[in-house]
């Protein structure tokens, strides 16, 4: 099958990348690319998610914009940050610590080869035009937070790449802020790979921001060497149609790995959730709980797949996925899955999807709340697991701050 028109017009706006460490993956995209439409319904990995009017939106892509109005989106304030402002990439200003190194991602002399999963992952092997490649050297301890600040403005299209590897032993945190001031409709896609060597620790929080002109897809994709632990929490508070994929292959032995998302959504927001766990070795552990609050028109797609190999005895692996729908008109669609072929194991999965109790709320009124307090209480509650899982003070602070705005609640920590 060739290039559709639709996906043939999406990607002719493009400028093949400059990042010649990508080239060695460019054929197989290209292949996929050569070989599928722009998806539709029909795609399984977007049968929830109409694309139509993405694929014909207008965007500028000559307009350039400046780096110095865009710190304000930068959550933590003491941070080694980072920004990528409509596609270019700045690099931290201050001096860096000792075992920390931050360049350009042209500069990379190779990267791990990534899957192609779908045509976006194609277009940003092809495509992308920036990003930055971080190093933590073994044995090193990183205090400070690593903060990758994406910012979109206009109406910006384009394709972001950065890798971070973390040495052995070693230990990083690392915020992946994403932030627009659309005013027209933007797309953006961002592909972060992150190698996680023996027994290092990273925790990331990805906190998502939008506006509600915002096309953004972003995918990781995770590689975890022996006894180390890796955490992501994914926390989508805005954005038109936001697309989160997760990709993690456990290679070592005694490896952990959590992940933890929420959602609360409003209007007419779409926001999908794709993630896999590949068990690939024996003695390993993953908890994934994701949990989203759908509003209005809102519309949430969860779809989690943990994958256990032959050789990956004793894995303990936990997914879960629960929703409330505030309007009788927001939606969900969720498909946990496991996929097993080791007979040790201990793995369990499930989804689920009501309402708010009308009676719980009449208990709370009758003791002195107010409709919209017994809400609130009951929302936090359902939501306070996830939540308690933000290790960064600062993130904490900005995702009850965007909350308190967003729905009118207040929210303290």
């Amino acid at each position: 099958m060739e290039n559709s028109n639709k996906l043939s017009q999406f990607t002719s706006r493009f400028a093949s990348t400059e990042i010649n460490a990508l080239l060695p993956m460019a054929a197989t995209a290209r292949e996929f690319l050569a070989g599928n439409d722009f998806p539709t319904t029909r795609v399984e990995r977007f049968k929830y998610t109409r694309l139509t009017k993405l694929a014909n939106a207008q965007f500028d892509l000559n307009k350039a914009e400046t780096v110095s109005d865009f710190r304000k989106h930068q959550i933590c304030s003491d941070a080694i940050a980072i920004f990528i402002v409509n596609g270019r990439a700045y690099l931290p200003e201050t001096s860096l610590p000792v075992g920390l190194t931050i360049d350009y991602i042209e500069s990379a002399k190779s990267l791990p080869t990534s899957s192609v999963k779908d045509v976006f992952a194609g277009m940003n092997v092809l495509y992308a035009q920036s990003g930055v490649c971080v190093h933590v050297a073994k044995n090193t301890v990183i205090d400070s937070v690593i903060e990758i600040v994406h910012v979109c403005k206009g109406s910006y299209a384009g394709f972001t790449r950065h890798h971070v590897s973390i040495g052995e032993h070693a230990q990083a945190k690392v915020v992946l802020t994403y932030a627009s001031e659309a005013t027209n409709e933007c797309f953006s896609h961002v592909h972060t790979s992150i190698e996680v060597g023996k027994q290092a620790h990273v925790n990331v929080e990805k906190v998502q921001l939008e506006s509600s002109e915002m096309y953004s897809f972003s995918d990781e994709e995770i590689w975890q060497d022996a006894d180390s632990v890796f955490q992501i929490n994914t926390l989508t508070l805005d954005g038109n149609l936001v697309r989160n994929d997760l990709h993690i292959q456990v290679q070592g032995e005694h490896a952990e790995t959590h992940l933890n998302g929420m959602y609360m959504l409003n209007g007419q927001q779409h926001v999908a959730n794709y993630s896999t766990v590949d068990h690939q070795v024996a003695n390993c552990e993953s908890h994934e709980l994701y949990k989203g609050i759908m509003d209005d028109k809102s519309m949430s797609v969860f779809n989690g797949k943990v994958f256990v190999r032959k050789d990956a005895q004793k894995t303990n692996a936990y997914q879960s996925n629960a929703n409330v729908l505030i309007s009788d008109d927001s939606s969900v669609n969720s498909k946990p899955e496991l996929e097993i072929y080791a007979d040790d194991v201990k793995c369990s999965h499930g989804s689920t999807t009501g309402q708010l109790d009308d009676d719980a709320i009449f208990y709370l009124r009758a003791r002195g709340l107010s409709e919209k307090s017994a809400k609130q209480l009951m929302l936090t509650a359902f939501m306070s697991d996830v939540l308690d899982k933000i290790t960064i003070p600062e993130v904490k602070a900005k995702v009850f701050k965007t909350i308190n705005k967003r729905f009118n609640w207040e929210l303290e920590l």
